[in-house]
């Protein structure tokens, strides 16, 4: 089976993608992390979505999803970049790289590509971004839709980079997850969007526990 989650930035669907994955033996695929590969891909070349040949750079990127200690690592051409692509620098220019339409194209290729290799094998997919329900797997047998409170997506995301020892402007934070949502949104292709046959959770309020037995009572038919 394929389980979907989408949402917005600091909605919680990361970690929760992940444990869900992990209670269910499934294979967890980070679409968000791949897309910040992209990002961090675009920075090391100095190069931008506008450029005449940008499709060659783009034809060059190989990026895979391997399993960690921590859940999952990010290998961009070859080297793991986990780390790397985390900063705030690469989150901001990830929003603003997949909404190019080359890029959405050639990551959902990729993404389905994961996916088919895993149900192949008898597995299932834990798939976790903000198209995947409507756009990358429309017929997933399960599909959420978390969202919170953009304070409070903040203050996780914060309290995130604290642990790390990253420096915090909790005002810019906010003001940057508005801004991205408003990208993820309005972009033309593949919008930020809930599917209408997607369960939304409100994660607000909720712990990390509850957030994924939220979804697991869906899945194993008590919710």
């Amino acid at each position: 089976m394929i389980i979907a989650i989408d949402g917005p930035a600091g909605s919680g669907k990361s970690s929760t993608a992940r444990e869900v994955a992990k209670r269910t033996d499934s294979l967890y695929i980070d679409t968000g992390a791949m897309y910040r590969a992209v990002a961090l891909f675009c920075l090391r070349k100095g190069i931008d979505t506008s450029q005449p040949d940008f499709d060659t750079y783009l034809n060059g990127l190989s990026i895979s999803l391997k399993s960690s200690e921590s859940g999952i690592a990010v290998w961009l051409n070859g080297e793991d970049v986990s780390d790397e692509i985390r900063s705030s620098t690469v989150s901001e220019l990830s929003s603003i790289v997949s909404s190019d339409v080359r890029v959405r194209v050639k990551m959902v290729d990729m993404q389905r590509e994961m996916a088919s290799e895993a149900l192949s094998r008898g597995g299932s997919v834990v798939m976790e971004g903000r198209d995947i329900g409507s756009v990358v797997f429309p017929d997933a047998e399960f599909k959420f839709f978390l969202i919170a409170d953009p304070k409070v997506r903040a203050e996780r995301r914060a309290l995130q980079m604290e642990e790390k020892g990253v420096p915090v402007d909790s005002r810019a934070l906010l003001d940057e997850i508005l801004a991205r949502d408003a990208r993820d949104e309005s972009r033309s292709t593949s919008p930020l969007i809930r599917a209408s046959d997607a369960i939304a959770i409100d994660t607000s309020s909720l712990s990390f526990e509850e957030q994924v037995e939220n979804i697991l009572s869906v899945i194993h038919g008590n919710g």
